[in-house]
């Protein structure tokens, strides 16, 4: 029997998120234990002083965190808040479930808790 690595198979699946793209995934509720949320993997372009790049941030309940880096099987976030204090997280690419891929269709944005 083989061995199947579910991380590496969800990195390249987010790698391949591209502009206006998004993928919906579930992963364990961050304030309820026990429970799971649904996230929101989104790509889009951003441009700085005429560099554009695309940018990859998670979305949950109207807020974002920015993607800092996918490698490894870990995707860690990022964001700051008004006071500059920057928080991050580590998301374990092997314990996300994808519910499937979502190519702009904003009716899935906004959901957040899986029953």
């Amino acid at each position: 029997m083989s061995n199947i690595n579910i991380g590496k198979m969800n990195q390249e699946a987010l790698q391949t998120i591209g502009e206006g793209d998004f993928i919906k995934f579930e992963y364990k509720h961050p304030v309820l234990e026990g429970k799971r949320a649904l996230f929101t993997f989104v790509g889009s372009i951003r441009c700085y002083n005429d560099d554009c790049k695309l940018y990859y941030t998670v979305e949950r309940l109207g807020q974002e965190m920015n993607v800092d880096y996918i490698k490894d099987g870990i995707m860690k976030v990022y964001n700051y808040d008004m006071m500059g204090q920057r928080t991050t997280y580590q998301f374990d690419l092997s314990k996300i479930v994808v519910l499937g891929y979502t190519f702009n269709n904003e009716a899935y944005r906004t959901k957040g808790v899986v029953a």
